[in-house]
């Protein structure tokens, strides 16, 4: 019985960046949920109504986007945001503010790359 070779791992390809992908902004996070075994998020964002008469403007929660994501991805997902945390974790303990610019430049930098 002959042996089968390990299989090998497959090289990713390149990441491409066409800077014209749409962006999402959240103030929350609604919800997760396993669908047909996706992870499925949903985010939204408070939005206020235009101001009528003397009344304030009456602010709204709205579904901003649902982010479907396969489980390998949201395994991928979750790494990059135990790493995000420990950078904060080690910035706070530094003394740094939460959101300084240390901060948020270690953390916009891709898992494993370094200056």
């Amino acid at each position: 019985m002959a042996e089968n070779p390990p299989p090998q791992q497959q090289q990713r390809p390149q990441l491409e960046d066409p800077l014209h992908e749409k962006e999402v902004f959240a103030s929350e996070v609604v919800g997760a949920a396993l669908v047909h075994g996706n992870v499925v998020i949903t985010l939204a964002s408070v939005r206020f109504d235009e101001p009528a008469a003397n009344t304030p403007p009456k602010p709204r929660r709205v579904i901003a986007s649902r982010l479907v994501l396969t489980s390998p991805a949201a395994g991928q997902l979750l790494n990059n945001l135990q790493q995000l945390a420990s950078q904060i974790e080690k910035a706070g303990a530094a003394g740094a503010k939460p959101g300084a610019p240390a901060a948020a430049a270690a953390a916009a930098k891709p898992p494993g790359k370094s200056n």
